[in-house]
């Protein structure tokens, strides 16, 4: 036959059948004239080579076995089969039913080696595989290992989906480290001749399995010993307690401890109902006095919300593994929903973690904000695709939202749409009273009782502009008293030839530093928010109320966009002015892509983020072309960043695992923020760390809180920062976060 008959026959390449000829696995084919001919005997030498390969073999030790004799590497197969096992004997000596080792099979938790249906993969996933198949199929005795302890795990009445989705989630990551592994060998030994090659291989592969392994034991060792010594896990009769224990209360807290030490679900009742007109979330969040509250608008993303008080909150502890403790408190949340349907984004979770996983000192303007916390408000209002929606607990205060729909629904009723010029159904007959009819469906909205909403309190409450009056004249007043003084800072240019210093004496590439601007006063940030989302419809502009404390601004960085399948997130760095001239704006931005500094270290952005992804199991699509993100006044080079999440991926697994990305702290990451910790002089609390929302199946985004300040009624904070790498200039360091802060600060008087 010819040799691509040969090649099509066994499923190889052509190549790959001329490759074994060079390094003597095959025997030269016979010559007929100037057509080289090969026989049966070629075919069972590729199966065999076939066979052995899957069986663990390298191809040099399958040369060194036979060199070119068919019987010696037979009897090197069956001296191999004893250490390998068929299906049937894998269901016999693990105990287990065949179904539950087929399913073993179908997911990928145990691999065969090979089988005479198809090649391995096949095997393992299932596809092409029948009954016939998989009888005929062999495993390694590691299979039979990893059975008998799922046999035990089961018998402890672990669940068994659990149990999958866990291996399931740890084979997907270590299939990125086995790329980056043999990724590693390739360049280490790439000039090394193959057969050197494979012996490397076959003698160092198995010395980073058990590295791996190891640690991997360590840290699941270490993990559980913390839980348990912080009464996570307990004995006697955890489980059969925590499986008897009635749901908690509807409302409060992160899930509610049994005396064995588990927590307990919760449940929580929303009403859902379509309002009858746009609805302005801002109003609403001006409106209101909650000690929580919360606003977040994305104009270019159509989603506007505002969320008040706390229906559910799920804090974060200090420590690493604070956004794995959100994501636990949450999934205990059982949530049921009544009223309309259709809701665009349904229930939500919404607030944001500190930079660093520490708590804050007791005595901290950041003390309020915590370590980190997610809560499921008692009202929120969203607004989408010209619709709005209010969601809310039974019987949730929502005079802000009576308030509010005075601006939002040109006085129309914000329930069924009643022009009577109240607002709300009943509102002017029922001022001062706890409670408003609906004449739509005889809804009840609850006020606080006393409150005397009149028609012209509602309008003052509900006007989201305020450009005149005094809290115009306090931010006018602000800026005046600052002046120019803000663009000069010694300090900050002295934390930049510290950077470098430390940059050059190596182990730390990049470092973000920051500097924070104190003002002596308070600032309102109601009118400062409406600018800012008018100025920048690509970022998203928020606020995090915490009673008198607003930290507050407009972003442009995506930590992570997540819709339970696709993940998109953004690599932003490196920095350049914009004038606002269309010509002189296409120069500078011709030379920031140019600029070997900015280019560096957004390159160091770029590799880092995909290399986080990689690791939890992203597939990603093909690399972006590096473009320029031009802003009011600044322009970023940008490179999104897309692809496809394994299954069970939550938008906290994500977002925990890029924080702190280089764009904010630096690489090495620990080593620059230990540095930042150090030297910065400052604590960012929420600066450059992630805020935003989450649905409760997963979905949801995150953005860095940049271009952002902390105020209260005495003080504000603002805050700027920059990476720094080598050949930084720290005069330009200083002019760009000028210009960063110039955000906020040109927002504090109109145009």
């Amino acid at each position: 036959m010819r040799v691509e008959e040969l090649a099509s026959a066994h499923a190889v390449s052509v190549d790959t059948v001329r490759y074994y000829q060079k390094i003597g696995l095959l025997h030269p084919p016979a010559r007929h004239g100037r057509m080289a001919r090969y026989d049966e005997s070629h075919g069972r030498r590729l199966g065999e080579i076939r066979h052995l390969s899957e069986a663990g073999f390298s191809l040099a030790q399958i040369r060194r076995l036979g060199d070119g004799h068919d019987d010696p590497m037979l009897v090197a197969l069956g001296a191999r089969h004893g250490d390998t096992l068929t299906f049937d004997e894998l269901v016999q000596q693990s105990g287990l039913d065949a179904e539950l080792v087929r399913l073993a099979t179908d997911t990928g938790l145990v691999r065969p080696l090979r089988t005479s249906a198809g090649s391995a993969g096949e095997a393992a996933t299932g596809e092409g595989v029948g009954e016939g198949a998989i009888a005929d199929t062999l495993y390694s005795t590691g299979a039979l290992t990893m059975l008998r302890a799922a046999t035990e795990l089961l018998a402890a009445e672990m669940p068994l989906d659990d149990l999958i989705g866990l291996a399931l989630r740890h084979a997907s990551n270590m299939e990125a480290v086995a790329a980056d592994a043999v990724g590693l060998f390739a360049e280490r030994f790439a000039d090394v001749p193959a057969a050197q090659r494979a012996d490397l291989a076959g003698r160092l592969i198995p010395l980073v399995t058990d590295l791996v392994a190891q640690h991997f034991r360590e840290s699941l060792v270490e993990h559980a010993t913390e839980r348990i010594l912080a009464g996570d896990i307990d004995d006697g009769g955890a489980h059969s307690e925590a499986k008897a224990a009635p749901n908690a209360p509807a409302a409060g807290g992160s899930g509610r401890r049994t005396a064995a030490g588990l927590r307990t679900r919760t449940a929580l009742t929303l009403e859902c109902r379509e309002l009858s007109g746009e609805l302005d979330p801002l109003a609403v969040f001006a409106a209101s006095d909650a000690h929580q509250r919360v606003y977040w608008a994305c104009p270019d993303g159509d989603l506007e919300f505002c969320a008040l008080g706390s229906a559910f909150d799920a804090t974060a502890g200090a420590g690493a593994d604070r956004f794995a403790s959100v994501a636990e408190a949450l999934s205990l949340l059982d949530v049921a929903m009544r009223g309309d349907s259709g809701h665009p984004i349904g229930p939500l979770a919404v607030g944001g973690f500190s930079f660093r996983p520490e708590a804050p000192a007791a005595d901290s303007v950041w003390e309020p904000f915590g370590t980190g916390c997610l809560t499921v408000p008692e009202v929120l209002v969203v607004r989408r695709g010209g619709q709005s929606w209010l969601t809310s607990v039974p019987g949730a205060p929502v005079w802000p939202i009576m308030a509010a729909s005075r601006s939002g629904v040109g006085g129309a009723c914000a329930t069924c749409g009643v022009a009577d010029g109240s607002g709300v159904c009943g509102l002017a007959a029922a001022a001062g009273a706890a409670d408003a009819n609906c004449a739509r469906d005889g809804t009840t909205m609850r006020g606080h009782a006393g409150d005397d909403l009149t028609s012209a309190d509602a309008h003052t409450l509900a006007d989201p502009e305020l450009t005149e009056g005094p809290a115009s004249d306090l931010n006018a007043a602000t800026l005046a008293m600052l002046g120019g003084s803000y663009r000069a800072d010694d300090g900050y240019t002295e934390l930049v030839r510290r950077a470098l210093g430390r940059i050059a004496e190596g182990g730390l590439d990049k470092v973000v530093t920051a500097r924070e601007l104190h003002i002596a006063s308070g600032l309102e940030p109601i009118a400062v928010l409406n600018r800012l989302r008018a100025r920048y419809p690509s970022c998203v502009t928020f606020a995090f109320g915490r009673g008198a404390q607003t930290f507050f601004g407009a972003t442009p960085e995506q930590l992570v966009h997540f819709d339970g399948l696709r993940l998109q997130t953004d690599a932003l760095a490196g920095s350049g002015p914009r004038v606002g001239d269309p010509a002189r704006d296409a120069d500078l931005a011709a030379e920031l892509q140019r600029d070997p500094k900015e280019l560096t270290e957004h390159a160091m952005v770029v590799t880092d983020v995909r290399d986080t992804l990689r690791a939890c199991g992203a597939a990603l699509d093909a690399p972006s072309p590096t473009g320029v993100m031009e802003l009011r006044r600044i322009m970023h080079l940008h490179t999104p960043i897309s692809g496809r999440a394994p299954a069970g991926t939550s938008v906290l697994q994500l977002a925990g695992a890029l924080h702190p990305t280089a764009a904010v702290a630096g690489l090495a990451r620990r080593i620059a923020r230990d540095w930042i910790s150090e030297h910065e002089g400052f604590e960012r609390g929420w600066y450059a760390a992630p805020v935003g929302w989450t649905t409760l199946d997963g979905r949801g985004e995150f953005r860095v809180a940049l271009r952002c300040a902390l105020t209260d009624p005495a003080e504000t904070r603002l805050f700027a920062g920059g990476g720094i790498v080598e050949g930084a200039d720290p005069d330009a360091e200083l002019t760009e976060t000028n210009i960063k802060l110039e955000a906020l600060l040109y927002a504090l008087k109109g145009d």
